[in-house]
């Protein structure tokens, strides 16, 4: 009897802005030969609750750093830039897509090939996680 009390707790008493209401569709990587040190990540995030989610950080085993940039025109020319962060209003999508946020991952540990699935774990600004796979495909 205790458990289902504590799920209700849970699920009543969960921090504002928490990864539960964040939902992230399409999360792939670009498909490159190893000798590549870059590959860039793209997903739809989607925040379906009612307050902001800021994303601090993200981590996975197969890759040694993970950064979020964002692709920008200084005088004609398109630059990639990191940012500290990703804050995704309630009710609002964001897309990572090329041309614009992008995941930059760096250095994989692995050889990565057409249909793997990676791990990656999003560290939101209130401490919590939110692991997600994503796809390896062209």
């Amino acid at each position: 009897m205790i458990k289902p009390l504590f799920f209700i707790a849970l699920f009543f008493f969960s921090a504002p802005g928490s990864a539960e209401s964040l939902q992230i569709t399409e999360a792939w990587i670009k498909n490159l030969p190893m000798v590549v040190p870059m590959r860039a990540g793209y997903m739809n995030i989607t925040n379906n609750g009612s307050s902001k989610i800021a994303i601090e950080s993200l981590a996975s085993e197969s890759f040694e750093k993970i950064e979020i940039h964002q692709s920008i025109e200084i005088d004609g020319m398109m630059s990639m830039q990191p940012i500290p962060g990703l804050a995704v209003l309630p009710g609002e999508s964001i897309q990572l897509e090329p041309g614009g946020y992008h995941l930059m991952m760096m250095n994989p540990l692995q050889d990565l090939k057409l249909g793997d699935k990676i791990i990656v774990t999003l560290r939101f600004d209130n401490q919590t996680t939110q692991t997600i796979i994503m796809i390896v495909r062209k």
